[in-house]
C-alpha cells in the first residue's frame, strides 16, 4: 500500500489485544512479512512507487524510482515493529528494528545537540548529503513522527543509539524547526524569514522561494511531533522537554472548542475548516500521557473529546451515504468508470459497509460529512484507531496492587471491571477481581459532598485526593458503588465561526441545534432517559497490556 499503511499496522496489534479480536487474524502475517521485506540492505523502510501510492510531496526532493525511503514513516514502521516485539518478543522484531535505527542515525545530519533529515525521501543508492540546511516550518515537523517510534523502541528495548536519537531530533524540533514559539505557540507553516526561523543556516532545501500568500498553521502537524517529544521526555525522564509540551498542548486547547473536543485542521484560518479526526485523537492521547505522568490533570478534557467529537466522528452506519448519492446532494471529486478499475486496488463492491468504522477526515460539528471533498481520508482512520488504544488503556490502571479508574467508560479488566451508567445514570460499579487498594475519579461537573459510596451494599466514607475518591483496600467478589447526581443543561456557544445550541448531560452532548445534513451527529435522544439500558455481551479480558 501506501506510507499510510504504516499507521494501520501500528493500530491493529492494539487493537486485537484490547478486543481480542481473531476476525481476519490471516491479515496479520502478511503485513509484517512484508514490512520485514521493506527493510532494505542500507536498513531503511522502502516504499515502491505503484499507480495507487502516489509519492508524497513531502518525499521531495528526489529522482523518480521505484522505491523510496521517507524517514517520518521509517519512524511509524519502528512504531509498529516494537508493538508487535513486546507481544512476541522471540520475533525477529529487535534485530530488524536496531537495522533502521542504525540507518537513519546514520542518514540524519547530527549538530551539536540536535540532528535533522536533509530531505524528507531518499531512493536506494542515492546522494544521502552531509551538509545541508535544516528543513525548516512543516518540513520540520516531519521529524515528529520519527521521534515518537524511535522512543517507543528505547522504552521498550532500552536502545541508547534510538533515545540518543530522539533527544536530538526532539531538540531539533523544539528550538531549530521555526515550528513552534518558546512558550509552545504554533508558529506558520512556512518560515517567512530568518529571523522568524530563530536559526542562521540557510533557506530549506524543499521551500527555496518565500513563502506562500496563505501562511497556514496546520494543527495536525504541529501536533504530531509532541506526541514525539512527549514520549521522548518521558522515557528520558527530559523534565524540560515535558514541560514544553504541556505547555504547547496548553496553547492549543485554546485554539479549539474544548466543550466538545473540535479542533480545527489549520488555525486562525478565516475559512471553515473541519476537524480532522488526527488531530481530536492526538490531543486526546496528549491529555490523557500528560494526566498519567503527573503533568497536569486533563483527564475531564479527555473524557468530554472522547465522549463527544472523538465517538460522533466513527463511522457506525452507511445509509446516509447511499441517500446523499442517490440525491445528488454531492458532486463526486472523480468518477471512474466500473469498466476502468484496477481490481488490485480499487473496489466498488460494498464501499461504504467496508468504511465502518473509519473515521471522518473533515467533520463539522453537527455533521460526519461538511458537503465537501471525499468526506474520510484514512490517516484520521490510523490515528483515530490509536487512539482508541490509548482510551483503553487509562480508563483503568494498575500499579503495585493500587487500581486507579481514571475515566468513567466500560472496560473489563483481570483486575477489576468497570460499568459505567453515564450519561444515563451519574453512577459507576467496579467489581474486583484482585485485592487492591481502591480509587475513584469523580467527573468535573460533580462536588464530592455530592458523592455516595457503598460497598457490598454498605456505605463507606472516603475522603478525597483532588478529584479521586479512595475507596481503600478491597478484595475479590465485592462491588463498590458511586454515585452522583447528573442532570442536563443548555450551553450557547461558536464552534469553528458557527453558533451552535448544544444540550449536555453529564459531559456528552445529547443533542445539537442546527442539526446537520447528510448526517446529523448527537442524535442521542435515548440518552436522556434517566434509566440505563442493557444489552448482553460477551466481554474480552485481555491477559496482557502494553504501554503506549
Amino acid at each position: 500500500a501506501d506510507i499510510c499503511q504504516t499507521k494501520f499496522m501500528e493500530a491493529l496489534p492494539l487493537m486485537r489485544l484490547a478486543s481480542g479480536s481473531a476476525l481476519n487474524r490471516e491479515v496479520d502475517p502478511v503485513w509484517m512479512t512484508t514490512a520485514l521485506r521493506m527493510i532494505g540492505p542500507d536498513g531503511l523502510v522502502y516504499w515502491p512507487s505503484l499507480p495507487w501510492a502516489k509519492k508524497p510531496d513531502w518525499s521531495e526532493p528526489s529522482p523518480d524510482a521505484d522505491q523510496y525511503a521517507v524517514p517520518l514513516f521509517c519512524g511509524r514502521t519502528i512504531s509498529a515493529m516494537t508493538a508487535y516485539m513486546l507481544l512476541d518478543p522471540q520475533g525477529p522484531w529487535r534485530r530488524e528494528i536496531e537495522r533502521v535505527v542504525g540507518a537513519l542515525n546514520a542518514l540524519a545530519i547530527h549538530k551539536q545537540d540536535y540532528a535533522y533529515f536533509p530531505q524528507g525521501g531518499f531512493v536506494p543508492g542515492g546522494p544521502r548529503p552531509r551538509q545541508a540546511a535544516a528543513p525548516l516550518g512543516i518540513w520540520s515537523s516531519l521529524v515528529g513522527w520519527t521521534t515518537q517510534g524511535l522512543a517507543q523502541f528505547a522504552r521498550a528495548s532500552g536502545s541508547e543509539l534510538a533515545l540518543e536519537l530522539a533527544s536530538k531530533l526532539a531538540r531539533y524540533l523544539r528550538w531549530r524547526g521555526a515550528y513552534y514559539g518558546p512558550n509552545g505557540e504554533f508558529l506558520p507553516n512556512w518560515a517567512p524569514s530568518k529571523e522568524r526561523r530563530g536559526t542562521a543556516e540557510g533557506y530549506q532545501p524543499f521551500e527555496p522561494g518565500p513563502p506562500p500568500a496563505n501562511n497556514r498553521i496546520h494543527f495536525q502537524h504541529h501536533m504530531v511531533p509532541l506526541l514525539g517529544m512527549l514520549d521522548y521526555a518521558l522515557t528520558a525522564g527530559d523534565g524540560d522537554m515535558a514541560e514544553f509540551v504541556r505547555a504547547a498542548f496548553e496553547w492549543a486547547k485554546s485554539k479549539g472548542q474544548t466543550t466538545v473536543g473540535y479542533f480545527p485542521e489549520n488555525v486562525d484560518n478565516v475559512e471553515y475548516e473541519g476537524s480532522e479526526t488526527c488531530e481530536v485523537a492526538g490531543m486526546i492521547g496528549l491529555a490523557l500521557k500528560l494526566s498519567q505522568a503527573g503533568l497536569g490533570d486533563y483527564w475531564d478534557d479527555a473524557d468530554r473529546w472522547v465522549r463527544n467529537q472523538f465517538a460522533e466522528n466513527q463511522l457506525r452506519r452507511a445509509d446516509w451515504i447511499y441517500r446523499v448519492h442517490r440525491g445528488g446532494q454531492v458532486w463526486p471529486r472523480r468518477r471512474v468508470p466500473l469498466s476502468q478499475i484496477n481490481e488490485v486496488s480499487q473496489t466498488a463492491d460494498r464501499v461504504p459497509e467496508r468504511n465502518i468504522g473509519a473515521f471522518a477526515g473533515w467533520p463539522a460539528a453537527n455533521d460526519f460529512f461538511n458537503g465537501q471533498g471525499t468526506g474520510i481520508m484514512h490517516c484520521c482512520t490510523g490515528n483515530g484507531t490509536r487512539a482508541l488504544y490509548y482510551v483503553w488503556e487509562h480508563i483503568l490502571t494498575h500499579d503495585h496492587g493500587q487500581v486507579a479508574i481514571n475515566l468513567l467508560l466500560n472496560r473489563p479488566s483481570r483486575w477489576a471491571d468497570v460499568h459505567s451508567y453515564l450519561p444515563y445514570e451519574g453512577r459507576v460499579e467496579v467489581r474486583l477481581k484482585e485485592p487492591c487498594s481502591l480509587r475513584i475519579r469523580i467527573p468535573e461537573w460533580v462536588h464530592p459532598a455530592q458523592t455516595t459510596c457503598w460497598v457490598n451494599d454498605q456505605a463507606r466514607a472516603v475522603g478525597w485526593e483532588g478529584r479521586y475518591a479512595p475507596v481503600g483496600l478491597v478484595g475479590p467478589g465485592d462491588r463498590v458503588q458511586l454515585a452522583f447526581p447528573i442532570s442536563e443543561r443548555i450551553r450557547q456557544t461558536d464552534i469553528e465561526k458557527r453558533h451552535y445550541s448544544l444540550t449536555i448531560k453529564g459531559s456528552e452532548v445529547v443533542a445539537i441545534d442546527p442539526p446537520g445534513r447528510f448526517c446529523p451527529l448527537y442524535q442521542r435522544d435515548h440518552y436522556r432517559e434517566n434509566s440505563v439500558r442493557w444489552r448482553k455481551a460477551t466481554r474480552f479480558v485481555s491477559d496482557k497490556e502494553i504501554y503506549w
